[in-house]
């Protein structure tokens, strides 16, 4: 056995094998370059334009501001283009690269008004290159499916998952002529809807089916579409800021049969939810590792197709989930979103 090791460099210095050593190792450091060089982040400048929906607050406001401080021209679009939100972008960073307009994704009127604005400051500043769109504008409505009114179901299709498919079907064009990226801000939930979440749930789904598809579409024209699930945050959003509203337009909606039957359980359920129906003011989300994944998606060489931000007890749930009988991933289920129960006709926290 000692005489084979110690042939080995003799081997590796002889005519046959020095080569072979030498190809090794440079075919090594040229996987290796390569493997940096996809990662590695394409140097951010102000001739780098980002679109960003839903910049009211929470994570579209954090993702705008984030990403003027990296020196980006931005454009982030505000369902209230008056609100605290739009005016905290304009007064926080100024109007030379923040650029604060109104878009109504249902409307497409008002997205056909988004598109040709941009176009005007591309065609303004023909240094700017439309880097994304970040598809982040989205409603939630927690209730049972049996609650919602057809227009609170009507509203989360419209906004999550049809409202996002007009804006990126009316930039296609720009973001296909600039070979930009599509980042369409995703959710847990759309691979493990949740009680109470059911049709946010399918949207968010939807969304991620719709992203797979339209990512093979565009790959072709030099278009990169990423997902992207940021994790939970909504005590640091106005996501939920309609839900007593949504409680009472839920509870009126019912019958009297409906409400003898639900009575207690319901009053329990939405009190449970009542402090995060609150108007909060718009605020930077203080989560780096979330915001640097923004960064890599819109800036990495090679970006990778889905990004994912969770804690770790998330991604144990998760594994849980995935791998249980549906019998047990139902029970776990319950007491991940830990909501009052329901037992023998009444409610139980």
């Amino acid at each position: 056995m000692g005489n084979i090791f110690s042939a080995i460099p003799d081997w590796m210095m002889s005519q046959q094998g020095f080569p072979t050593v030498v190809g090794f190792v440079a075919g090594a450091l040229a996987c290796g370059s390569y493997l940096y060089w996809c990662r590695a982040l394409e140097v951010a400048s102000a001739h780098h334009m980002v679109v960003v929906t839903g910049c009211d607050s929470g994570l579209g406001f954090s993702v705008a501001l984030h990403l003027h401080s990296m020196g980006l021209t931005v454009v982030a679009a505000c369902l209230d283009a008056h609100g605290p939100g739009a005016t905290k972008l304009k007064a926080l960073a100024g109007l030379d690269r923040m650029h604060v307009l109104r878009l109504d994704i249902r409307d497409g009127a008002s997205i056909e008004e988004a598109v040709h604005e941009v176009h005007i400051l591309l065609q303004k500043h023909r240094e700017l290159q439309l880097k994304a769109l970040v598809n982040n504008a989205g409603v939630m409505v927690f209730g049972e499916f049996e609650w919602l009114t057809e227009r609170l179901i009507n509203q989360q299709v419209e906004v999550n998952l049809l409202g996002t498919m007009r804006v990126t079907k009316a930039f296609c064009s720009l973001i296909r002529h600039h070979k930009g990226r599509i980042v369409t801000v995703t959710s847990h939930c759309a691979s493990q809807a949740l009680p109470g979440l059911s049709v946010y749930g399918a949207t968010k789904a939807a969304l991620k089916a719709w992203s797979d598809a339209l990512r093979v579409e565009q790959a072709k024209y030099g278009v990169k579409v990423i997902t992207l699930v940021p994790g939970s945050f909504v005590m640091q959003s106005n996501i939920l800021a309609h839900h007593d509203q949504h409680t009472r337009e839920m509870h009126d909606s019912m019958t009297p049969a409906d409400k003898l039957f639900f009575g207690d359980y319901f009053q329990r359920f939405n009190s449970y939810l009542s402090s995060l129906s609150e108007v909060r003011e718009p605020t930077l989300i203080n989560d780096s590792t979330l915001l640097k994944k923004f960064e890599h998606a819109i800036f990495a060489h090679r970006p990778y197709a889905h990004y994912q931000h969770a804690p770790y007890r998330y991604v144990f749930y998760h594994f849980l989930l995935n791998t249980m009988p549906v019998w047990i991933r139902d029970k776990l289920v319950v007491r991940f979103v830990a909501m009052p129960g329901w037992h023998n006709g009444r409610a139980s926290s």
